[in-house]
């Protein structure tokens, strides 16, 4: 029953990861069509990461379907957990960055163009994603890291040492979460002055700020950093305490339940972005709007046409005259609009 349920939910997270996620990118791409900004560019890279984590899930499934037949072998085995840990590391980092873009837009508004220019930007993602690849792949990189003797059944801690956990946990994740936490308690301390400040010297208190605004943007990163704690955190607390506790026994049907919980972070992040971002929200119901929804019917189009040609033709002017006291001719009949008149 246990296998059953892992290979059902991995199936489940296989199909709707990729497709919402890809539907976030998509919605972004056009967005920064219409209203270029720097802070589409990190969360496109968020839904990128994402959507890596919901291929990984593809393999996942395919490897239940195959009673894990591949896993059997300690390379392939470490080449799956090292893909399937890079794009989490990847998402935790473009958080970072997403809060830090935030700071920087509130702490040094002078600043921010040239310090989130298009360079930094590009230079930040490259750094971000050879971090994410190279401490992801740690255990491939160093053979120290690889457990000397492989049972042939496929984990963390059975394939690589806990030394590759405690890197990840105490060298990306805390540290990560840590700064987080800082960076929004400022963040909202500036907004918080600034608005005071505000409603000292203006006459309207109730005017939105920058400061404000920007905090209203870091609202839905701190709903996706709530999450993505929620969802993690109990996967890597039980991975540190089997690591710490050789006495403790941990199911390892529990540990593949609390990895798809995981997992499933990803799939709650396009909803966030759904239900907290405007612009996301605008642009994703335009996408998804019928187009033959709203639209007018010809004959109703020629009506309202003629009608609104005799409203003009009687209201522009006082007393149907025009400026040099002659009267204005009648409208012509409706029917001579017929095969003149066209309305797209």
């Amino acid at each position: 029953m246990p296998d059953t349920l892992c290979t059902v939910l991995h199936a489940f997270l296989s199909v709707f990861i990729p497709s919402s996620n890809l539907l976030v990118i998509i919605v972004i791409c056009q967005l920064r069509k219409k209203k270029p900004s720097r802070n589409y560019v990190f969360i496109l890279n968020l839904a990128a990461a994402d959507l890596l984590v919901g291929v990984m899930c593809i393999g996942e499934a395919l490897d239940d379907a195959t009673d894990a037949l591949f896993d059997r072998n300690l390379f392939i085995c470490l080449l799956r957990i090292c893909m399937s840990i890079t794009p989490c590391i990847g998402s935790i980092l473009t958080l970072l960055l997403v809060s830090l873009d935030r700071y920087l837009a509130v702490k040094l508004p002078l600043h921010y163009p040239t310090l989130m220019s298009k360079k930094p930007i590009v230079f930040s993602l490259v750094v971000l994603w050879t971090v994410s690849f190279l401490v992801g792949h740690m255990p491939l990189i160093f053979s120290q890291l690889q457990q000397s003797e492989f049972s042939g059944s496929c984990g963390v801690l059975a394939a690589a040492k806990s030394d590759y956990l405690y890197i990840i946990c105490f060298g990306i994740y805390i540290p990560a979460l840590l700064t987080l936490v800082c960076l929004h308690i400022s963040v909202g301390r500036i907004a918080y002055l600034h608005q005071k400040q505000i409603q000292r010297v203006c006459l309207h208190p109730d005017t939105p700020t920058a400061p404000l605004r920007h905090f209203k943007a870091l609202r839905t990163v701190l709903i996706v950093i709530i999450c993505f704690v929620l969802f993690w955190s109990p996967y890597y607390v039980a991975a540190i305490v089997k690591a710490t506790c050789t006495s403790c026994i941990l199911s390892s049907r529990l540990k593949d339940l609390l990895y798809i919980l995981g997992e499933a972070n990803s799939l709650i992040n396009p909803f966030i972005y759904s239900l907290y971002s405007k612009d996301i929200r605008t642009q994703l119901v335009k996408m998804l709007k019928c187009k033959g929804k709203g639209q007018i019917k010809p004959h109703r189009s020629n009506r309202l046409a003629v009608t609104h040609f005799n409203i003009i033709n009687q209201s522009d002017l006082p007393c149907g005259g025009n400026s040099s006291g002659d009267q204005l001719p009648k409208s012509p009949p409706f029917n001579s609009f017929r095969g003149v008149l066209t309305i797209s």
